[in-house]
């Protein structure tokens, strides 16, 4: 078993409580845990593994509580913005914008700005002086470190395959609003894998 199937299977053990996958067939979500029935004790249980997981591999940077963070996600899959999840959280948006990032929410406005993103995304590679890049962009610099750790935290979820986004939907039952976000970020990735493909290609 390679690493990278161990850490998964770690993973799912984390969360489901079990080594075993017993998935119905005639499940068309692709959900490896049968989720009805749960209460919000044992939702909450799973989610906090998942982010105890992602907390042991990564260097997470908001000053959140583990508990805050499982409420963040809750609230993030039930639709609140940040302000909203901010007021939840007694926090600010700010806060709770790095903590997204730290546990690989995204949302499609994280790469608005005034520039296509993959010329931003390009130039975030290229160099790590935000304060030149501000200038070079005519972008504000708080702009140009906002858009950095968006990159940074986007880098590091498709490094692990997008695995612990698809955890937290394993676990939140409200499926149709996971399918929404899940197509957000496919689409994301696939813009980003296109763009990577057009940069190393060389004749």
């Amino acid at each position: 078993m390679d690493e990278k199937t161990e850490d998964l299977r770690e993973l799912f053990v984390d969360v489901a409580g079990t080594d075993t996958v017993t998935a119905d067939q005639s499940d068309d979500r692709g959900t490896l845990v049968d989720l009805n029935g749960l209460d919000d004790e044992t939702i909450r249980g799973r989610l906090r593994a998942v982010v105890e997981v992602m907390a042991e591999k990564f260097t997470f940077e908001a000053t959140l509580t583990v508990a805050e963070r499982v409420e963040l996600v809750q609230l993030f899959y039930e639709g609140g913005d940040d302000e909203a999840i901010a007021a939840n959280l007694d926090t600010d948006a700010e806060t709770v914008f790095g903590a997204r990032m730290d546990v690989h929410l995204f949302r499609a406005s994280d790469t608005d700005a005034s520039i296509e993103w993959v010329r931003l995304r390009d130039r975030l590679r290229e160099t790590d002086d935000d304060a030149a890049l501000a200038s070079e962009l005519d972008l504000a610099p708080d702009a140009i470190a906002g858009y950095r750790r968006v990159f940074e935290a986007r880098q590091e979820a498709r490094n692990v395959s997008h695995r612990y986004r698809g955890a937290f939907r394993d676990v939140i039952p409200d499926a149709d609003l996971a399918d929404r976000l899940t197509a957000d970020t496919t689409e994301d990735g696939l813009e980003e894998a296109a763009a990577d493909i057009e940069t190393d290609v060389s004749f």
